[in-house]
């Protein structure tokens, strides 16, 4: 079973939907939206409070591939000014990653308030973290050009895939567009917009007119999937409800 895909030299797709950095043994995760019950409890949902294993899933990885660094690309929390309960939660499960290696944050569109609401957990957070040639950022704002290769998160990206009997499903994906690559959403609450029906405008400038190449991360594998070639409606920006799918 296939949990690592090269995607660069010593840069690699994991089946959790983490990139890991072979040489320097780091592992970048994006869009984990701690709190998310709760905050959506906040505003009016009845859903169930829970993470949906989101922290076990975490300490699964950082059990398998036992990183030094673990750098979290952005919107680490779904929402700003949490209630009690769900700061909680959110402290527990950033101490424990703590505790286990060095843990870097990046500041993403959610985490606006981050540095006031978690101010005694000592983790300030930073706009982008550079490994030689690779930039790595939230994604929420995008350079008109790159000097080099850069990964983000923001955008979500999954694939629907339907079976000979008419099951579809929506897998979390890695898009690889010329020498930018987009890390699928680490919360399980986020189900990813397909990119198998539209694209970000932003993707195909930075991607130079190359064919983005998509790899399913499922949890348990990693699946090369090769370039996407059916786009049925371009996309008008990089937010999510810019480039829902089609009808």
């Amino acid at each position: 079973m296939t949990k690592l895909v090269e995607i660069w030299p010593g840069v690699m797709a994991h089946a959790s939907g983490g990139l890991w950095m072979e040489s320097s043994r780091t592992l970048a995760l994006a869009d984990l939206h701690l709190g998310y019950g709760w905050a959506q409890r906040r505003r009016g949902e009845l859903g169930p409070l829970t993470d949906g294993e989101a922290r076990l899933n975490l300490l699964r990885v950082l059990d398998e591939l036992q990183p030094l660094k673990l750098l979290l690309v952005g919107d680490i929390v779904h929402a700003s000014r949490p209630g009690k309960a769900e700061a909680r939660h959110i402290e527990k499960v950033l101490e424990e990653l703590a505790d286990r290696t060095e843990l870097i944050g990046i500041r993403g569109n959610h985490d606006r308030g981050f540095d006031r609401d978690f101010e005694g957990l000592g983790l300030h957070l930073v706009e982008t973290w550079r490994e030689d040639e690779l930039v790595i950022a939230h994604g929420d704002r995008l350079p008109d050009e790159l000097a080099g290769r850069l990964a983000i998160g923001h955008l979500h990206p999954a694939i629907g895939l339907e079976d000979a009997a008419g099951v579809k499903q929506r897998v979390p994906a890695f898009l690889v567009a010329g020498p930018v690559v987009v890390l699928p959403a680490f919360s399980p609450f986020a189900a990813g917009l397909d990119v198998w029906r539209s694209m970000p405008v932003e993707i195909e400038r930075l991607s130079r007119g190359e064919a983005p190449e998509v790899i399913a991360a499922t949890g348990a594998r990693v699946v090369k999937l090769g370039p996407l070639r059916r786009l049925e409606s371009p996309a008008r920006g990089s937010r999510p409800r810019d480039y829902r799918a089609s009808k």
